[in-house]
């Protein structure tokens, strides 16, 4: 009989060991810190480029009222105007108690309506802080036509208008109330824009006179 021997061969077993409870909370507690860092950079960063978007639109809307400010400005017109209540208004009239300031304006489109293109347009700030552009055909009368109005900046603090009188002086009220020689139009006209949020931007514009 043969009998055959062996080495013995060790057995080894192994042991998968588990997560704790305390290692999953430690773990879980990690992932909702690094969940709440990610979500407060994300709005951080939403936050900032939303508020660059109304920044960069601000400022465009501000850009297109000095367009149309410059327009207006240039194309001063020595032309009387008619208040509908058998007055006469001179060509260029500030009044801070019922509109800022009223001019008429040559350049517009000659219409069977308004064949000279002659408009008598006012800036104004509305009881909602808002810097309103609105005119008449030379014809009409604010009195008893609303006109044509278009709202051009909101949020506004203060529209400055000053003006270069006869004598070399800037003055807020148009005809100057103490100039000696006065003129029909301003020679220079310095408008200064501020809004409520601190914004403030100038323009000098070159007169008629």
């Amino acid at each position: 009989m043969l009998c055959f021997f062996g080495q013995s061969q060790p057995v080894r077993v192994s042991r998968q060991r588990g997560f704790t409870l305390i290692e999953a909370v430690v773990s879980v507690f990690l992932l909702a810190v690094l969940s709440l860092m990610s979500y407060q950079a994300l709005d951080l960063i939403m936050g900032a480029n939303e508020r660059s978007r109304g920044d960069l639109a601000s400022e465009a809307r501000l850009q297109r009222a000095w367009q149309i400010i410059n327009r207006d400005l240039m194309h001063l017109r020595k032309r009387t105007f008619n208040d509908g209540l058998g007055a006469t208004e001179a060509p260029y009239i500030t009044n801070n108690s019922e509109f800022g300031v009223r001019f008429s304006r040559g350049g517009g489109p000659m219409l069977r309506t308004n064949p000279s293109g002659v408009r008598r347009v006012e800036y104004r700030i509305d009881d909602e802080q808002q810097l309103v552009r609105q005119s008449w055909g030379i014809t009409e009368s604010p009195r008893f036509s609303d006109g044509v109005t278009q709202l051009l900046i909101e949020d506004v603090s203060e529209v400055d208008f000053q003006h270069l009188d006869g004598t070399g002086n800037f003055v807020a009220a148009w005809p100057p109330i103490t100039s000696s020689a006065p003129t029909v139009l301003p020679k220079m006209i310095r408008v200064t824009i501020r809004l409520q949020d601190g914004t403030e931007s100038s323009r000098l514009f070159l007169g008629v006179d």
